[in-house]
């Protein structure tokens, strides 16, 4: 995936202006941005869902708007796919397998979460599980949306905790040949800036 000089309308000035970076399959590209509008924004233009005020976005060479929607899933992103706090964790399972278009009945989230230690977790309100492990899952569930390339993490650090945890398990996950873009505060770009390939911020 590549951004060049990526910049998205505002209702006064732009919410993000002059992005840019090379998002490599296999790797986590980290993307320095400040929290709130100007990350959901930037989620929502690499996913196709926003039009440009300039530069572009492609996957693969093709910078079609309908790709990019088909190529993408946009994970954990505020008051767009972010799952709602007050949701019992077998729900959240429950609705990121349908989206991902897996079986979802009880027996399949009650098979999933056995598979990860995680049955006693079941009926637990989504906000008060750890911060690494609501991203880990959802990481995991948003690579199972069928023709997925590119996941895209929103904010992960709005959610305290240590954010080598999440960066370990956006890696993971693009070690499987997955492009991993993860959206962050400026900030924790430049502590997690050494364990990328490339150093990639923006």
């Amino acid at each position: 995936m590549t951004a060049r000089n990526v910049s998205i309308e505002g209702t006064h000035e732009p919410f993000v202006e002059g992005v840019d970076f090379v998002a490599p399959a296999g790797e986590v590209t980290v993307v320095g941005i400040d929290p709130g509008v100007g990350q959901v924004a930037l989620a929502l233009a690499i996913g196709g869902r926003v039009d440009l005020l300039t530069g572009s976005i492609s996957i693969g060479g093709t910078s079609e708007r309908s790709h990019l929607q088909l190529r993408t899933r946009l994970v954990d992103v505020p008051d767009v796919t972010a799952p709602e706090d007050a949701l019992p964790l077998r729900a959240v399972v429950a609705e990121e397998l349908a989206l991902a278009e897996r079986p979802s009945a009880r027996k399949d989230v009650a098979a999933f979460l056995e598979d990860r230690d995680l049955t006693d977790l079941a009926g637990r309100r989504w906000e008060s599980l750890r911060p690494g492990l609501r991203t880990r899952l959802l990481l995991e569930l948003g690579s199972w949306h069928p023709r997925v390339r590119v996941v895209v993490l929103a904010g992960p650090d709005r959610h305290g905790g240590d954010p080598y945890e999440w960066f370990e398990a956006a890696r993971a996950l693009a070690d499987t040949g997955l492009t991993v873009v993860a959206l962050c505060s400026p900030a924790i770009a430049t502590t997690l800036r050494p364990l990328t390939s490339d150093g990639v911020t923006a």
